[in-house]
């Protein structure tokens, strides 16, 4: 939201700088175009236009704008507001997932205690900007990064549909017996697309998920249980006592009956 950049700075970070501004009602004025913006309302109201369309923003509103596009700001309402000019492209690895009313734009409304996180991120670098110590650069581009993959965040819990959670519910139930392939048809969705959307939502693929938990429950039985590794394995859904003395070994490194004895020895030295 400058218009020049102090003579000072090196060439290295000359596209990465932040600030908070106060802007009267009835203020107009061009923002860079050559970089991508962060924008972070904390009270008032503005109108941003850029590519024939015309955009209004208030407080609590954290908004994106791509490079490349004019953009004029004109201030409805006495404005406070973060900012962060930062070239996305040259060093960022992952790109912005936000819902786009129109190309070149993104917005989201986080609540208020992610609001709250938003202007810590924007403070920091702003700091770092600032006072450019060592590291400064790499650590800013980290924090920048923060704020894209949060924003993602929020954008999939908002689109997650019931049925993925739905989903999730039955397969952590290790004593239902309903089929990933049953799950799918259920919801109605494709199964590349039920799949890509639960391991978004999970980060593990829906089999994964289920013996996962199917492990986790053979794991709190050998604890809190005298039960064999053969009633263990039918309570917790394996088809035999190999198999899940196997998957266990994978996942926590370690066999069952080893397990269990360590768990036991570490309970009596404690007493």
């Amino acid at each position: 939201m400058i218009k020049t950049l102090p003579s000072s700075w090196n060439l290295t970070g000359c596209e990465l700088y932040a600030g908070k501004q106060y802007h009267p009602a009835g203020m107009r004025f061009w923002a860079h175009n050559r970089n991508w913006n962060l924008l972070l309302v904390e009270s008032g109201k503005l109108r941003i236009l850029i590519r024939d369309g015309s955009y209004t923003f208030e407080a609590g509103d954290l908004i994106l704008l791509e490079s490349k596009f004019p953009r004029e700001f004109i201030i409805i309402e006495q404005l406070s507001v973060h900012w962060i000019h930062f070239d996305l492209d040259a060093h960022l690895q992952y790109s912005p997932e936000w819902p786009s009313p129109r190309k070149g734009v993104y917005l989201l409304h986080p609540k208020a205690d992610s609001g709250n996180e938003f202007v810590r991120l924007f403070s920091e670098i702003c700091k770092l900007c600032e006072q450019r110590q060592r590291g400064w650069y790499r650590l800013g581009y980290c924090m920048i990064q923060e704020i894209l993959l949060r924003g993602n965040m929020l954008n999939e819990r908002g689109m997650e549909p019931d049925d993925i959670i739905f989903a999730a519910r039955i397969l952590r139930n290790v004593s239902v017996s309903v089929s990933i392939e049953q799950l799918i048809e259920q919801s109605g969705m494709s199964r590349s697309v039920f799949y890509r959307k639960f391991r978004e939502s999970f980060g593990v693929s829906p089999s994964q998920y289920r013996e996962q938990r199917k492990l986790n429950c053979v794991r709190e039985l050998l604890e809190s249980s005298t039960k064999s590794l053969k009633e263990i394995a039918e309570i917790c859904d394996f088809a035999n006592a190999f198999y899940c003395s196997s998957r266990f070994h994978k996942m926590f490194g370690i066999s069952p009956r080893e397990y269990r004895r360590n768990y036991l020895d570490s309970i009596s030295r404690n007493r």
